[in-house]
């Protein structure tokens, strides 16, 4: 089964937007990725099943604006090593948890958070995250062998 790659995020919210972004730029570099809009339980259904996810979303680390972190969700210990702030109310980080709890977590996971600043209903991305979705989406387009 091929890896199931979920951009989260809302096109209304500024920086949240991250994940969705980076999801429309592998389809247009020829990528399978789907696009999630909602909460972490419904995040769930989309991963169910499936062996590899890769799964990109905006995160609040406190770090500069546009950082992308990634976590392997098998390993990371999400008390310590996954970001808390969500804007969505329940999200990645609950979702995981809940998948763990449930033993219905893929066998891989890589979580890709891009940092985000600008969070406000009907702002845009900042330019630096603007450039690290950019960054990003290639850096998946060439592990899946497109660009």
């Amino acid at each position: 089964m091929p890896c199931r790659i979920i951009g989260c995020g809302n096109t209304d919210r500024g920086d949240d937007a991250a994940g969705l972004l980076v999801a429309q730029r592998l389809r247009d570099f020829g990528v399978d990725a789907c696009d999630h809009i909602g909460d972490g339980l419904s995040l769930i259904e989309r991963w169910r099943g499936q062996d590899e996810v890769i799964l990109i979303d905006a995160v609040i680390t406190g770090g500069t604006a546009g950082a992308i972190t990634v976590w392997d969700a098998g390993q990371a210990a999400i008390l310590h090593d996954f970001p808390q702030s969500s804007t969505h109310g329940f999200g990645v980080c609950e979702a995981v948890k809940l998948s763990r709890v449930l033993d219905c977590m893929p066998e891989r996971m890589l979580i890709y958070g891009i940092e985000g600043q600008c969070f406000e209903a009907g702002c845009n991305p900042l330019p630096e995250v603007l450039t690290a979705c950019e960054q990003l989406a290639r850096h998946l387009a060439a592990r899946n062998g497109v660009v």
